[in-house]
């Protein structure tokens, strides 16, 4: 038994030994550095900040300053004549496609993507890059000398945020592993060039409860209209207003719908006591209460109660209605 033992352990050796051969099989080393076949780790710090200025979809938004990975030259040599070409790819490892993009990679925030514009040698290129050039006696090839970042547009809404810049850049040279760039950091992402919109936070449906025809007029319910407003740096305020469509007779009053009750209908008012506005001139100003994760949120405090229809005689039934709002944003 332990004889078999030791056979497979020294069969599972062997076939390590290989692979590590295979892994360089055109004999490649570094030529500067002192690294020999060993592979080399690189670093580049993400910016801390960026503002994205306005641009089409699929265009740069902002570009970071270059960083200098090295300034070596003749960094690389294999094996001549057994190489006769320099096979060389540039590629990010660990990081998704923003979709629709070849080169455009996701950085976290909804419609920003990052792209990598390096250069090797004299090749200014995006990630990622295959490239190949002639061996010789004296001939080498480096890896990615500098990056430059640039921003791109993703798609019509554009978010900000803290982006983390955590990306791996791997490089290989006729199938060796050769290098890796690691970028790091947290960029913020700021823009005042990509408002979204305004949406309401959620449909509501207000109970009204039963109301007793000598109790009308006496009970009130009171709830808010919430609006999410997208795509501005945190704390900012826009004016957000809003009015109604409905089945109205004017100014706060809402008419219930046919088939149930008679000689009621539903009184509406805002937290300040002005009769909701069915009509775009009377739009209504909101509130801006807080910065929430997905954006600005605005509040209209409403006001509604079941009131008599003039001199009509109250007939019992069910007593809905329905009410839209349309908001209105610079």
């Amino acid at each position: 038994m332990k004889r078999q033992i030791l056979a497979l352990s020294a069969i599972v050796a062997v076939l390590a030994f290989n692979t590590a051969q295979a892994a360089n099989p055109d004999g490649c080393y570094w030529y500067t550095g002192g690294s020999g076949s060993q592979k080399r780790y690189f670093t580049m710090v993400a910016p801390s900040n960026i503002e994205l200025k306005s641009a089409p979809v699929g265009s740069v938004m902002a570009t970071a300053p270059k960083a200098i990975i090295h300034t070596e030259i003749w960094q690389i040599k294999c094996s001549y004549p057994k190489a006769p070409v320099y096979h060389a790819e540039y590629y990010v490892a660990d990081r998704e496609l923003a979709d629709g993009f070849t080169d455009v990679y996701k950085s976290g925030i909804p419609g920003v993507g990052v792209r990598f514009k390096s250069v090797v040698s004299t090749t200014t290129a995006t990630l990622p890059l295959t490239r190949d050039s002639p061996n010789g006696d004296r001939i080498y090839v480096n890896v990615i000398k500098s990056i430059e970042l640039e921003f791109i547009r993703t798609s019509r809404d554009v978010g900000q945020g803290a982006a983390a810049m955590n990306f791996r850049i791997e490089q290989d040279i006729n199938g060796w592993n050769a290098a890796q760039i690691l970028v790091n950091g947290n960029t913020k992402v700021e823009t005042r060039s990509y408002f979204s919109g305004c949406a309401g936070v959620q449909k509501l449906n207000i109970p009204m409860g039963r109301v007793a025809i000598g109790e009308i007029g006496k009970q009130q319910k009171s709830f808010n209209l919430d609006v999410l407003c997208t795509g501005m740096p945190a704390g900012t305020k826009i004016p957000v207003r809003v009015y109604f469509e409905g089945n109205a007779q004017g100014p706060g009053r809402l008419n219930l719908d046919p088939g149930g009750a008679k000689g009621v209908e539903i009184a509406l008012s805002n937290g300040k006591g002005s009769l909701l506005p069915f009509t775009k001139g009377g739009a209504l100003s909101m509130d801006w209460i807080s910065s929430q994760p997905g954006g600005e949120l605005y509040r209209l405090p409403v006001t509604a109660a079941y009131a008599r229809k003039g001199s009509q005689k109250v007939e019992v039934g069910a007593a809905n209605a329905t009410l839209n709002y349309i908001i209105e944003y610079d």
